[in-house]
C-alpha cells in the first residue's frame, strides 16, 4: 500500500470514528431525556384539566335543568314536558341551543392566580348556580361571564374554567341569564291559507271596520265584498304563519302595562284553523306614549309583547281586499 492509500484509509477510519462517537453520545442524550420526561409525567398530569369535563356526548340522558341566583328560580325537566317550573312550556329553540351548549362545550383553561380568584369574587356576586340531572346523577357547579361579555366560566369546587364552544363565538353565559317569562314558548299560531277556515278582526270602538274573511267551497269570501283581491287575502292569511310573540310577560314587567291589560282592547282578532280545537284570540291593545312595544293578551289571557311595527299590518278592513 502506497503513502497515498494509507493516509486516505486512515481519514476514513478516523470520520466512522467520530460518527459513531457522536451516535453513541446522541444515543445517550436521548435515554436521559426519555427517563426525564417518563419522571416529569406525573407533574404535567396535575397541571392539566379535562377539556370534555362538562360535556354532555348523549343528551338524551340529559333529564332536569335547574337555575338559581339573586334573580333566578326555575328549572324544567324532560318528566314534566320541559314546562318551566311546571307551568308554562319552554321555547323549543332555546332548549335546542342549552342542549348543543352541552354536546359541544369544551374547556378552553383552567385559570390560575388573580384571574381565577377575581372571577371566583364576580361569581359569588352575579353568578348562576345550575344543577343538572343526568341519568339519576346530579352535576352541580356556576356559570359566570366577564364584563365585556365575551367570556364564559364555569366555577366547579373552587376551580375556574373558561369554556366555549369551537367556531362559536357568542356569549355562552347569555343563556344561563335568562329569566323565567324569557324561556317561556314564545309561539302563539302556526297555520296558513291552506289551514286557517275562518278569520275575524273586531275593532270594539270602530264597528264599521269589522272584517270577516271565510273559506268557503273553493276559495275565501270577504263578508260585504262581491269580488275580492285573492292576492291581498293569501297575503293577509299568511302573516299569521308562525305568529310569535316578542317575548311572554308575566303580571308586574311593567304597572302600566298591568293597568292596561283591565281596559277593552283596540283590536281583537279571532283564528280558527283545522290544526287548533279552539280558536285563538289575539288582543291588541292601545299603544302607550313613549312605547316601542305594544301589548298583547291570548284567549287564555296571557300576556305578551310585540314590537309596535309588526302589528301595523294585522289592522285591516274589507276595503283592504277589494277587487
Amino acid at each position: 500500500m502506497d503513502s497515498h492509500s494509507y493516509y486516505e484509509a486512515e481519514n476514513i477510519f478516523k470520520d466512522m470514528r467520530i460518527k459513531n462517537t457522536i451516535l453513541l453520545i446522541s444515543s445517550i442524550l436521548l435515554i436521559i431525556l426519555n427517563f426525564w420526561l417518563f419522571n416529569l409525567k406525573p407533574a404535567l398530569v396535575n397541571l392539566s384539566f379535562d377539556p370534555d369535563l362538562f360535556m354532555i356526548s348523549d343528551t338524551s340522558k340529559l333529564e332536569r335543568f335547574q337555575f338559581h341566583s339573586k334573580e333566578l328560580d326555575h328549572y324544567f325537566s324532560r318528566q314534566e314536558g320541559w314546562k318551566i317550573n311546571n307551568e308554562f312550556p319552554s321555547d323549543p329553540n332555546l332548549r335546542k341551543m342549552l342542549f348543543t351548549v352541552y354536546k359541544r362545550i369544551k374547556v378552553a383553561r383552567a385559570l390560575t392566580g388573580d384571574e381565577k380568584n377575581q372571577l371566583l369574587k364576580r361569581n359569588e356576586k352575579i353568578g348562576t348556580s345550575v344543577t343538572l340531572t343526568v341519568e339519576g346523577r346530579e352535576q352541580s357547579y356556576s356559570v359566570v361571564g366577564n364584563a365585556n361579555k365575551t367570556k364564559t366560566y364555569f366555577v366547579q369546587n373552587q376551580e375556574v374554567y373558561q369554556v366555549d364552544i369551537p367556531g362559536y363565538r357568542d356569549f355562552l353565559a347569555s343563556i344561563y341569564e335568562l329569566k323565567r317569562d324569557q324561556w317561556r314558548d314564545r309561539l302563539i299560531f302556526n297555520g296558513n291559507w291552506r289551514t286557517i277556515q275562518k278569520i275575524e278582526v273586531v275593532y270594539p270602538e270602530k264597528s264599521d271596520k269589522n272584517l270577516l274573511i271565510r273559506f268557503e267551497e273553493t276559495f275565501y269570501e270577504v263578508n260585504g265584498l262581491d269580488q275580492i283581491d285573492s292576492s291581498a287575502v293569501v297575503a293577509y292569511l299568511n302573516q299569521f304563519e308562525f305568529l310569535q310573540a316578542n317575548e311572554r310577560i308575566s303580571p308586574g314587567f311593567s304597572t302600566a302595562f298591568d293597568s292596561l291589560s283591565q281596559t277593552s282592547p283596540e283590536v281583537i282578532i279571532s283564528i280558527w284553523d283545522i290544526k287548533y280545537k279552539l280558536p285563538i284570540e289575539i288582543r291588541i291593545f292601545p299603544q302607550l306614549s313613549g312605547q316601542s312595544i305594544r301589548l298583547i293578551m291570548d284567549q287564555n289571557n296571557e300576556l305578551m309583547v310585540f314590537e309596535s311595527k309588526r302589528i301595523l299590518t294585522y289592522y285591516k278592513s274589507r276595503a283592504d281586499f277589494a277587487f
